[in-house]
């Protein structure tokens, strides 16, 4: 009996310490989770960045799925979901707002008994009331707290806002329908991967996932080496999504940054897309609409020679027709396209220009008054602009379309980057919803508060306004940043030039200054870059001057003497 009772405590004493070792490991993941997500919010700068964000979210899903039965596992998805409404108030994007919902949806749906379960329901209705205009998910929402929770802390805010909503509530047959607990949605279609395009760059390299539809995706990066000695792998999992008959499983890249892209299936309705790096310093992702794709801009830890494989650009009219074209294929089958971005010489400062006019084919841009498209307008200028740059400076100029052709925003910045050009200036005729607006302005790319400058970047990036506050997670493109004061000073030359140029012979020019917007189409430019919005064509009295001939010479010599007034510039520096 003694034997047995000595054998009886061991076994106590040993689950004890093994329930207390246990206890201490869960105490210790969820501080650090606290801990990350304290900092994050101390720094605005690291709220800017989305896996940042993600990461800490991860690291309390981490904490409730290795620790189930423990109470911080409710804590922790409670977290969770704060921290992913956290994202929400950064990016702005709905699905972040949905997943939020979810999160917390799902603690009151897993820990019913727990205290935060009706305050969770509650954050829940509020987001599908206030953000997601749910109104009926959100009386739904709000009626399970009543229900529930008659006694709980959170019962007199749910029955008003039952009161608010009383017009929202379900029919009998949908109040009685069987409920099922609710995690973050997976899309109500699966998504197409329909292609994968890339751009090599000195420094840097591009690559564009397209889709047939949104899709909402995941990003991972394994750092180190792995067994087999390959440099680190970026891989981007796109949910509920299918690739679609005909994509490569492989590309092979091998640009001295990228060796190759691949595709996989990890799981049933997950799609994997995997770079394999040679080096890597940092990374951007971000998505675009219409057509829907997924962008990844990897930069080196070093700085690499580009000797990749020339990507097809399927957007590019034969090299007959198009001096873009012809340059890209100089390059001899048997010999890599090298591409390296000249370097600014006393005496020859600028030696290539592109110029991009905006919009086209399928995007007609702003439409005037009297039926005038942007894309036509913007397409004579930037044929004009062409012209006159090459007689006043005798460099070569390029355009990244001569017809009606629908190019991609991203695809832009990836020419003028591959052709080595030293400016990229961006031709757009101005729009608003007021008749009476006029002026020019310039703009450079940044990621201004000012609601002007987001409102024209939503219609010229072809987005909402609230996707516009998404770019503000990127915060600037892997190479913005070198160039930004280049493209002020690009930008400040040839808004003087066109203001005082054009009020020399016309009344009423109204000069609206040097502004940064967050464009996409200016994302990615290794070069200084700029967007120059020439006059509002919404504006009868500047839709009728941007279909003169006369007005049009008038504004492509004024900015061409911009241009040398920049290029005199950059002689002076180089000089001295």
């Amino acid at each position: 009996m003694r034997f047995f009772r000595y054998l009886s405590l061991v076994v106590v004493l040993v689950l004890g310490v093994s329930l207390a070792a246990h206890a201490g490991d869960v105490e210790k993941e969820y501080r650090q989770a606290k801990t990350r997500y304290q900092k994050l919010l101390n720094s605005p700068k690291k709220q800017l960045y989305r896996e940042n964000w993600v990461k800490v979210r991860d690291l309390f899903l981490a904490v409730k799925t290795a620790y189930p039965d423990h109470p911080h596992a409710a804590d922790s998805l409670y977290m969770a979901a704060k921290t992913t409404e956290g994202l929400y108030r950064i990016s702005l994007v709905d699905s972040d707002a949905q997943d939020a919902a979810a999160y917390y949806e799902a603690l009151a749906d897993q820990f019913p008994q727990n205290t935060l379960a009706d305050d969770a329901l509650f954050l829940a209705g509020s987001i599908d009331e206030e953000i997601l205009g749910n109104y009926s998910a959100a009386y739904a929402r709000f009626a399970q707290i009543v229900d529930r929770y008659p006694d709980g802390d959170m019962v007199t805010k749910a029955r008003l806002k039952l009161k608010e909503l009383a017009s929202f509530a379900p029919s009998r047959a949908d109040a009685v329908a069987e409920k099922s607990p609710v995690m973050p949605r997976q899309g109500s279609g699966a998504a197409e991967l329909t292609g994968i395009r890339f751009w090599s760059n000195p420094g840097y390299t591009r690559i564009v996932i397209d889709l047939n539809s949104p899709a909402q995706y995941i990003s991972n990066l394994l750092k180190t080496k792995g067994k087999d000695g390959a440099g680190p792998r970026l891989y981007v999992d796109l949910i509920n999504t299918r690739i679609a008959p005909g994509v490569s499983e492989a590309i092979d890249v091998n640009d001295g940054l990228l060796q190759q892209i691949r595709t996989g299936r990890p799981a049933e309705n997950t799609v994997r897309v995997v770079l394999d790096l040679l080096s890597l310093k940092d990374f951007k992702i971000f998505p675009l609409e219409d057509p829907s794709r997924i962008v990844i801009d990897v930069e080196a830890d070093r700085a690499t020679e580009i000797t990749a494989q020339k990507p097809a650009l399927s957007t590019l009219p034969s090299a007959g027709k198009d001096g873009i074209a012809g340059i890209l294929e100089k390059a001899p089958e048997d010999t890599p396209l090298k591409v390296q971005i000249p370097q600014v010489v006393p005496g020859n400062a600028l030696r290539r220009i592109v110029i991009d006019a905006g919009h086209g084919g399928k995007d007609p841009g702003a439409i005037g008054p009297s039926g005038v498209f942007e894309k036509d307008v913007v397409l004579d200028l930037a044929k004009a602009l062409k012209a006159k740059l090459e007689k006043d400076l005798g460099c070569d100029v390029l355009l990244t379309r001569d017809n009606d052709t629908y190019i991609p925003l991203e695809e832009r910045t990836a020419i003028a980057n591959k052709v080595g050009a030293d400016l990229f200036i961006s031709l757009h005729a101005n729009a608003s919803p007021s008749g009476r607006a006029y002026g020019i302005e310039t703009y450079y790319l940044n990621f201004s508060k000012n609601d002007k400058a987001a409102a024209l970047a939503a219609r010229e990036n072809g987005t909402s306004l609230k996707e516009v506050g998404d770019l503000e997670l990127i915060l600037f493109d892997l190479m913005a940043n070198a160039k930004i004061n280049e493209s002020s000073r690009l930008a400040a030359e040839i808004q003087n030039s066109l203001v005082d140029g054009l009020s020399q012979s016309y009344s009423r020019i109204k000069d609206l200054g040097v502004r940064q917007g967050p464009f996409y189409v200016l994302l990615g430019a290794t070069m200084p870059s700029v967007l120059v919005e020439t006059a509002f064509i919404s504006n009868k009295t500047e839709e009728s001057r941007l279909t003169n001939s006369k007005y049009r010479d008038k504004t492509v010599t004024a900015i061409s003497a911009g241009v040398r007034n920049y290029a005199s510039a950059l002689k002076m520096i180089a000089s001295k």
